[in-house]
């Protein structure tokens, strides 16, 4: 997959990851065992552990998939020296906005990106700029 794929992918992918945390916070169990340090004075201590039932394991392991990517894909942006290139996909594929009810609002169309940025270009702009820069890479 290349990395505009990618990009169109994140918002998708963080919202997912939302759900997951959502469904393992739920069910999350917690609870604290005692015992001594490993190394001398071996003093008492108290730990707390938590985890997910077993059924649950499968979306830790696509939770875990998924930050991985996202993280990916974060470095790569965060890695981009034009700023206007940077900040335009950020604005574009990595915002997630949210309504007075909680609900997604639809990703920014390129002429708000521009507004936002205030950089003198127009939408238009900014797209060619970053299907150009996205090609050179």
């Amino acid at each position: 997959m290349n990395i505009k794929e990618q990009l169109k992918q994140y918002r998708a992918l963080k919202l997912e990851l939302e759900d997951i945390n959502k469904q393992t916070r739920d069910v999350s169990l917690h609870d604290s065992v005692k015992g001594s340090k490993k190394d001398f004075p071996w003093t008492l201590g108290t730990k707390h552990v938590e985890g997910v039932p077993e059924e649950y394991y499968d979306l830790l392991v696509r939770k875990s998939d998924i930050e991985s990517q996202l993280r990916g894909i974060k470095s790569f942006v965060d890695t981009i020296e034009d700023n206007i290139v940077s900040k335009s996909l950020k604005l574009k594929y990595m915002t997630i906005e949210k309504d007075n009810y909680g609900k997604c609002k639809p990703p920014l169309k390129w002429f708000q990106v521009a507004q936002r940025i205030d950089c003198g270009l127009s939408g238009d702009g900014i797209r060619v700029k970053i299907d150009r820069y996205l090609k050179n890479i």
